[in-house]
């Protein structure tokens, strides 16, 4: 048992699903469930097993259960056939028995409403430590990042081609990808040898992300789906421009953040995000007005104080 921050924290051993990181079982931890008594029973990402049994824990204990969802899977190939047969047979009873379905993003009440009541379900999206994420000059940096997995979704194979193309222009510019492999590192690795160019692959701890993010230039995040990333918050927080795809809450975050000029930092295709980077490359200054007022807009409508709250008064309505 750990105390973090007043809340007391209990570590399982867990056994990982090959290729999905986030999709990981626990026999201990839902043996701990059975035998516990609280007051209200939670539990996160579609996909996994682990809603389903916190869910069963709940009801044996004769206590409310809360979903929250932090993004609706679109997935191809023999991934779309796991996730038919895990939306049949596994999410379709928990979200069942869910009392509360919280969503992280707009464009996940879409894709889930055809799997639960629409009355169970509330937005509260993600949030920032804006004491955690400053503000850092992007001008004098020389680095484009990327943050999260490396997988098939998350269109990294899309940003190694644009850096190539890049470089070639701006030969001193850096590609840093940061994130934990899930089988598709050895494959970059060798486009970016074909391509000519050295990507950094590293691992970072959550506690030193914030410095990272003070040493770029900019983030990128090319993905094929996305709820709400919290990506995006950070690189905003942190005065860094952000360009990403326009998926999940993605357009209606950087209408937010960057108003008019949302165009700047979304873009559809591999061709977009260079015309976007090399636009950004050669006319710092004129961002520099509209990446301070993003960051001061998520420090204040995304700070983890609202969303904690909001999440407290759903928890402490179906604990009474």
């Amino acid at each position: 048992m750990e105390v973090d921050g007043g809340l007391q924290v209990r570590r399982f051993f867990s056994i990982n699903f090959p290729l999905f990181s986030s999709v990981r079982f626990s026999p201990s931890a839902f043996m701990a469930l059975l035998n516990s008594d609280y007051d209200v029973y939670a539990s996160h990402g579609y996909g996994s097993p682990m809603p389903l049994l916190t869910a069963v824990s709940s009801a044996i204990n004769g206590k409310p259960f809360v979903f929250t969802l932090h993004g609706y899977p679109k997935l191809e190939g023999k991934g779309r056939i796991f996730q038919s047969m895990y939306k049949h047979l596994m999410a379709s009873i928990f979200l069942r028995m869910a009392k509360k379905v919280i969503v992280v993003s707009r464009s996940s009440i879409n894709d889930i409403k055809g799997e639960v009541e629409p009355s169970k379900i509330v937005y509260v999206p993600n949030g920032i430590d804006e004491e955690r994420f400053e503000g850092e000059p992007f001008e004098d940096k020389n680095a484009i990042m990327y943050v999260g997995r490396l997988d098939e979704y998350k269109g990294v194979d899309m940003l190694i081609r644009a850096f190539a193309r890049l470089k070639k222009k701006y030969p001193d510019l850096e590609l840093w990808l940061v994130g934990k492999d899930e089988g598709m590192k050895k494959k970059l690795q060798k486009m970016a040898n074909e391509l000519g160019v050295q990507p950094s692959f590293m691992q970072v701890p959550y506690d030193k992300m914030a410095e990272l993010y003070g040493k770029v230039k900019c983030v990128v995040l090319p993905s094929k789906y996305e709820g709400f990333s919290l990506v995006w918050l950070e690189a905003m927080a942190s005065g860094k421009p952000m360009f990403s795809t326009p998926v999940g809450d993605a357009p209606l975050l950087f209408e937010q953040a960057y108003g008019d000029e949302k165009g700047r930092f979304l873009f559809e295709d591999e061709n977009g995000l260079v015309e976007r980077l090399i636009h950004f490359m050669d006319n710092q200054e004129e961002y520099k007005k509209i990446v301070e007022k993003a960051e001061y807009i998520v420090k204040e409508e995304y700070s983890w104080e609202n969303v904690a709250r909001i999440t407290d008064s759903i928890y402490k309505e179906l604990g009474e």
